[in-house]
């Protein structure tokens, strides 16, 4: 006799194989601790080796054998969802493993040199074992650039390698830390600052051995990886990911992976033209408002050439960006949410010169690191003034710091859901899921929030958020174009400085950043445009009694496919319609 819903209980055999999964997670992947507030193994690095990615997917496959065994037990709609996320997370590696993504580790954008600095700014040092635990970090970094440049000649002779455009300033970013003084190296800060109670001797320890490592063993290992780059590495010829090895399969795996759709590249860069006229449509109707007789691309040109749209210095858009945050949006998150986060946002500078606009990295989990909007400032001349409240709209509050503090801050969600390894983006499709449409999705949608919260009455804040959806929607365009259908780079470049506002430094930063990752860019618009679908058909179907705070809880709590967000918003809509 099945058990009535009271009897129900939560299967303790499942919690306790999703905590064993995400503790071997962890503790595989040293760098993704740390990141989250684990610091258990930070004397440890990541291991990139070929052979520690087939133990990963045999690992996996061992994960998923145990999960479908206990399906047939579970009753309670919580343990439903958990078991169903969990298998997506395990089938997302298993699906993608055969493209072997992993064998592109290098790129201007990602790479140990640029990962490791990240995860050296969320150790912890208190104590002197803390500071062993870094110089153990530094003596391991070698290993770790020797099997990048294993994984990149495993890729060199399977034909799957970068196009040069992925490559370029990576010489100067590496060259940065072969040096022959310590002091020159961007390792050296972390050992220029001790607490209090550290004696002169330990000091001076820890400052010697660092600096011997440094320039005795971390400074040659890169030269070596410099010399291979330079002499050995074949960039490919074609932009296109179709043009790698089973290409048409990847691009279509790239885009199951990040959209969480089986749409084909085709209906996507149909979409997107379709999308673009829309948002153009709306975009002339401002312009219209503002008083101008002249066409989009005109009115864009224009406004471009004015100084007065510009910030004057680094330091004047960062507190721009900080009185958004904290004293426009902030006040108002209230009348839309229930869950308002507890970890603190941050504004900090990114000084990159090919960087985006700016990102997000969310908090620890144990509270220790707040979350933080990076604002790219080297462009700061180059970002008008009325796309930062969108901006920070999604880096910030209502978007991923929100979403990512309400998985972080969650006392029910398992901890594999809570907290996501958001590195490493070049494994893709071989990599567990970074849910990026429903992350990037949710993000963009939390833009048109906007509206609700009444912030865009400014006609150029309001242009300036159409603007940026513009971009997103140009994307769809641009990335199956690239990757699909032939386009060159050029072409994209083109096609996006007539359709965006950006300068042509942002657009051809934006292009380069499609070409190393393909399929990534697409995530937006298609997340954002489910989520606007699902809301409307349950405004559509509740009326009056449709929650805009319930809404966005059950998205919220969704973290995941969108597949699942889908279902879950439809058995609210049918419970709440049986009522």
């Amino acid at each position: 006799m099945p058990a009535s819903p009271k009897d129900v209980r939560p299967c303790l055999d499942l919690q306790q194989l999703v905590d064993e999964f995400f503790n071997w997670r962890v503790k595989d992947m040293p760098h993704f601790a740390t990141h989250v507030g684990i610091h258990d193994y930070d004397d440890h690095l990541d291991d990139l080796s070929l052979a520690a990615y087939k133990r990963r997917y045999e690992k996996s496959k061992e994960f998923l054998a145990r999960a479908e065994a206990l399906e047939p037990r579970l009753a309670l709609h919580s343990d439903l969802i958990t078991l169903r996320v969990f298998k997506h997370e395990l089938l997302t590696f298993i699906e993608g493993f055969p493209f072997q993504g992993f064998l592109v580790p290098l790129s201007y954008i990602e790479g140990p040199h640029q990962d490791f600095m990240q995860m050296v700014s969320r150790m912890k040092f208190k104590t002197p074992e803390d500071y062993e635990k870094l110089l153990c970090r530094y003596s391991s970094l070698p290993k770790q650039v020797q099997q990048c440049q294993e994984l990149m000649e495993e890729g060199m002779a399977k034909g799957y390698v970068n196009h040069a455009v992925s490559m370029k300033g990576l010489d100067e970013k590496l060259g940065k830390l072969v040096v022959t003084s310590a002091e020159d190296s961007p390792l050296w800060p972390p050992l220029t600052s001790f607490p209090s109670d550290f004696t002169k001797e330990q000091i001076t320890d820890f400052q010697t051995r660092g600096a011997q490592i440094i320039t005795s063993q971390v400074a040659p290992a890169i030269q070596k990886l410099l010399e291979f780059l330079a002499i050995s590495y074949v960039t490919r010829s074609d932009i296109s990911a179709s043009s790698l090895p089973n290409g048409s399969a990847l691009y279509k795996q790239l885009i199951k992976y990040h959209t969480s759709t089986s749409m084909t590249p085709q209906e996507i860069h149909q979409l997107g033209m379709k999308e673009v006229a829309r948002i153009e449509s709306e975009m002339t109707k401002i312009v219209s408002e503002l008083g101008h007789d002249m066409t989009l691309q005109e009115f864009s040109a224009m406004i471009k050439k004015d100084p007065k749209f510009f910030c004057d210095s680094p330091e004047d858009m960062l507190s721009g960006f900080q009185h958004i945050v904290d004293e426009v949006i902030k006040p108002k998150l209230s009348s839309l949410f229930s869950f308002i986060p507890m970890a603190e946002l941050r504004v900090v500078a990114d000084p990159s010169p090919s960087g985006t606009g700016g990102y997000h990295i969310a908090g620890s989990y144990d509270g220790s690191q707040p979350g933080v909007f990076y604002a790219n400032t080297f462009h700061y001349n180059n970002v008008p003034k009325f796309i930062m409240l969108t901006l920070a709209m999604h880096e910030g509050n209502p978007g991923h710091h929100l979403q990512s503090s309400y998985c972080i801050e969650s006392a029910t969600m398992p901890f594999f859901r809570r907290v996501l390894d958001d590195r490493w983006k070049f494994q893709a499709p071989s990599n567990f899921p970074l849910n990026t449409a429903f992350m990037e999705g949710w993000a963009l949608y939390s833009e048109s929030l906007g509206f609700d919260l009444d912030l865009y009455n400014d006609p150029y804040d309001r242009f300036g958020h159409y603007s940026d959806e513009l971009l997103r929607a140009c994307r769809l365009v641009v990335d199956t174009g690239m990757h699909a259908l032939n386009w060159s780079r050029q072409e994209a470049v083109d096609y996006m400085l007539s359709h965006s506002t950006k300068s042509r430094v942002a657009v051809e930063n934006e292009i380069d950043r499609y070409i190393t990752w393909p399929g990534h860019a697409l995530a937006y618009k298609l997340g954002d445009l489910k989520l606007k679908e699902l809301r409307a058909q349950a405004s559509d179907k509740l009326g009056a009694s449709f929650d805009i705070k319930k809404f966005h809880a059950i998205v919220l709590e969704c973290m995941g496919p969108l597949d699942l967000v889908e279902d879950e918003v439809n058995a609210w809509i049918s419970s709440a319609t049986q009522q």
